[in-house]
C-alpha cells in the first residue's frame, strides 16, 4: 500500500497541470491514505484499544447482572437493536468494500496496461514490470478493502456497544424507585397485611414491611444504592467515551477530510470528466462508498449523543422525590448536572460527529465541486 500511494502521488504532481487526471488520482489517493493512517494508528494504539474493548464487554456485563429482572424484556430489546444496528453497518460496509475493488480493479479503463493511474520508475508495458505493477494494484486494493471494512466495523462497534450501555443504563435511572416495590412484590410481601408468629412468651404481630425493609438491607436493593451504582456506571461510560475521542479523534479527523475530497473528486469525475461508461460506473461506486462510510459514522455519533442525553429526563423520573433520605436531594442535584454534559465524538477539534455535522459536509462538498467546474470550464 505504501508503494502504491507513492506511485499514484508522484502522477498526481506529473499531472497537476491537467485536472481531470489530477481529480482522477486524488479519489484514488485520498482513499488508500486514510486506510493507511487509520492501519498506523491500529498499530500504535493496539494496547489501548484492546483495554477499551474488554472495558465495554466488562461494563456490559456488569451493567446485565445489575438490570433487575423485570425489566429484561426492555434490555434484551436494546440489545436486539444494536444487533441488528451493527449487521446492517457490517454488511453494509462489505458489500461497498468488495463493490469497490471489483470496480477499480476490473471496469476501470487501463492506463499503460494497469487498472489505475499511477507513475512507476520503470517501463510499465513490458513484462516483467508490467506482471509486478498489476500485482503491486491489486494487492494494495484488496488489502485496503478488507482493512478499511475489518478498522471501520471494530471502530463503529465499540461506539454502538457504549451507546447501548447508555440506553441500558437510563432504564436502570428510571426504574430505581419501582425495584424495591416489584422485588417485594415477587417475593409475595405485602405492606399492608401481618402475619402471626409464635415466640416465647405468647403471640406478636410482626409486619411483613418490617421484613421487606430487612430484606431491602440485606440485599443492598435500595433506592440510594441503586441509584449511587447507577451513577458510578454512568461515570465508568463517561470515561469510557473519553478513552474512545482520544484514540480514534485523529482517524475520524483524517476520514472526515477523506471523505469530502472523495466526495468532491468523484462527483467532479462522474459528470463533467467522465465519458466513458466504466468510468461512470467507477466514481459512482466510489462516491456512494465515500457518503455511506461518512453517513455511517456520523449516525452512530448522533446515536451516542442522544442516548446520553436523555440520562437526565430518567434520572428525574426516577422517583428519587418520594424518598425520605436526607441526602438524596444533594446526590440528586449532582447526578444531574454532570448528566447534562454533553457527551460527544470528536474527530479532531474541527468536527463533532453527528446528523448535522454529516448535512454540513454534503454541502460543502458541492461548493468545492462547483468551483472545480468552473475551473474546468475555463480552462476548457
Amino acid at each position: 500500500m505504501y508503494i502504491f500511494a507513492i506511485t499514484v502521488f508522484v502522477d498526481i504532481c506529473a499531472n497537476m497541470d491537467k485536472l481531470s487526471v489530477a481529480t482522477d488520482d486524488g479519489c484514488v489517493y485520498a482513499g488508500i491514505v486514510v486506510v493507511i493512517f487509520k492501519t498506523m494508528n491500529y498499530q500504535i494504539r493496539r494496547a489501548k484499544i484492546t483495554r477499551l474493548i474488554e472495558e465495554a464487554l466488562k461494563c456490559a456485563d456488569d451493567l446485565s447482572e445489575f438490570t433487575n429482572v423485570v425489566h429484561a424484556k426492555i434490555v434484551k430489546d436494546i440489545i436486539e437493536r444494536c444487533h441488528m444496528r451493527n449487521k446492517v453497518i457490517f454488511y453494509g460496509f462489505g458489500v461497498l468494500g468488495c463493490l469497490l475493488g471489483i470496480a477499480l480493479l476490473f471496469f476501470s479503463p487501463m492506463k499503460n496496461g494497469l487498472p489505475i493511474r499511477a507513475t512507476y520508475p520503470f517501463n510499465m508495458t513490458i513484462s516483467p514490470w508490467h506482471e509486478i505493477g498489476i500485482s503491486i494494484e491489486s494487492c494494495a486494493v484488496c488489502a485496503g478493502v478488507m482493512a478499511i471494512v475489518s478498522i471501520d466495523s471494530i471502530t463503529i462497534l465499540i461506539c454502538s456497544m457504549i451507546t447501548m450501555e447508555f440506553d441500558i443504563l437510563s432504564v436502570n435511572f428510571e426504574n430505581c424507585g419501582k425495584e424495591i416495590a416489584r422485588d417485594v412484590s415477587k417475593r409475595g410481601y405485602s405492606t399492608a397485611v401481618c402475619v402471626s408468629s409464635r415466640l416465647p412468651g405468647g403471640n406478636e404481630r410482626v409486619c411483613d414491611k418490617n421484613i421487606a425493609r430487612d430484606d431491602e438491607r440485606r440485599t443492598g436493593n435500595t433506592f440510594v444504592h441503586r441509584y449511587k451504582t447507577c451513577i458510578r456506571f454512568h461515570q465508568r461510560l463517561v470515561s469510557m467515551t473519553n478513552d474512545y475521542n482520544e484514540t480514534y479523534s485523529s482517524s475520524m479527523c483524517v476520514q472526515m477530510l477523506s471523505s469530502t475530497s472523495i466526495i468532491c473528486l468523484t462527483g467532479f469525475q462522474a459528470v463533467v470528466v467522465g465519458g466513458q461508461s466504466s468510468d461512470v460506473i467507477k466514481f459512482g461506486i466510489f462516491l456512494n462508498a465515500a457518503i455511506s462510510q461518512l453517513l455511517y459514522i456520523c449516525w452512530v455519533g448522533n446515536e451516542l449523543s442522544y442516548s446520553s442525553s436523555v440520562l437526565d429526563k430518567s434520572q428525574w423520573f426516577s422517583g428519587w422525590n418520594d424518598e425520605r433520605s436526607t441526602d438524596i436531594v444533594q446526590v440528586f442535584a449532582l447526578s444531574t448536572m454532570f448528566a447534562r454534559q454533553s457527551i460527544e465524538l470528536k474527530a479532531g477539534t474541527f468536527y463533532i460527529l453527528s446528523l448535522q455535522t454529516f448535512i454540513a459536509i454534503v454541502r460543502r462538498s458541492y461548493s468545492v465541486y462547483t468551483l472545480l467546474n468552473n475551473i474546468h470550464s475555463e480552462n476548457s
